[in-house]
């Protein structure tokens, strides 16, 4: 979730939303064209996200990726645990996951997110992109193309406690546990985790705080979340429904992930995936800094 500041980004997210939203009410095309054409733009806005490493020195990155994929595997595991715990309790009815869509090919969508980052980290180490520049505006497509099709209901509202609930356990669960197994400071890993894949604060903010190395584990974990969760949605997707996929996206289910929350979640879930995104990120606007603010 790459934002220009956590005062300021929500305003090009939520015009391009709207505009797309808007358009949709109004607008019926026939045809598979909008799902493909989201699908190109998540393709292409992932591998500006890997190109956006291309300033990271290899050696360290290296030697950051197995811890952060060992913190962000607990989040997630121990985030869809205490969601599948949530799901039955509290007022309303849980959402039925979703069965799959028809021609759903969720092998071909998994690898080719994968090869597409892959891709971008290797042009990017190649050749100076403008990726930082260039996010924004894929990401405002992106939202565009994902308001075309959403469905918003005050119903979907009902249960979007449990997807912040399930990701706040989750983060802080995970973060006591690598304090205790990998030695990585408490201060550290709980400003990574309550970061719900908000890696453009969360990653800053740490380096800043408690040094580069930690930082760059701060970052990658955050970035690590968003990208596994679309990879991983496909297949989980059937599972989890809507509420789990946002609980695995954490702040990112407001933006980036939020096509896979609808895609292979469920079309109703767009209401909860939007607020529960938006509480995490303010969430992880606050926490971070207060976090790193106690004493060592």
């Amino acid at each position: 979730m790459d934002l220009l500041g956590p005062v300021a980004f929500d305003l090009y997210l939520y015009v391009a939303l709207a505009a797309g939203f808007a358009v949709g009410r109004f607008v019926r095309l026939k045809g598979p064209w909008v799902p493909r054409a989201t699908l190109a733009t998540v393709a292409l806005l992932v591998a500006l996200l890997g190109a956006s490493l291309d300033s990271v020195p290899p050696v360290a990155l290296l030697s950051a990726i197995p811890v952060a994929l060992a913190l962000v595997g607990g989040i997630l595991a121990i985030t869809v645990a205490v969601f599948a715990l949530l799901r039955g309790l509290g007022p309303g009815r849980p959402a039925t996951p979703a069965t799959g869509r028809p021609g759903t090919r969720r092998p071909v969508v998994t690898f080719g997110l994968l090869a597409a980052l892959l891709a971008g980290f290797g042009l990017g180490r190649v050749v100076a992109l403008p990726a930082a520049a260039a996010i924004p505006w894929v990401l405002c497509a992106l939202l565009a193309l994902v308001g075309f099709g959403l469905v918003l209901t005050a119903k979907g509202l009902e249960r979007v406690w449990v997807p912040i609930v399930a990701a706040s356990v989750g983060a802080v669960t995970a973060a006591v546990l690598a304090t205790a197994f990998a030695r990585i400071p408490l201060s550290a890993a709980l400003a990574t985790g309550l970061g719900f894949g908000f890696y453009s604060l969360a990653g800053p903010l740490v380096a800043a705080r408690l040094g580069a190395v930690l930082g760059l584990i701060a970052f990658l974990t955050n970035f690590l979340r968003e990208d596994l969760t679309m990879l991983l949605a496909p297949y989980l997707g059937r599972r989890l429904g809507g509420a789990g996929l946002t609980a695995m996206g954490g702040a990112t289910a407001m933006d980036t992930t939020l096509y896979f929350v609808t895609r292979y979640g469920d079309p109703d879930s767009a209401s909860l995936a939007l607020a529960s995104g938006l509480v995490l990120t303010i969430a992880a606007s606050l926490l971070v800094p207060a976090v790193l603010s106690l004493p060592a």
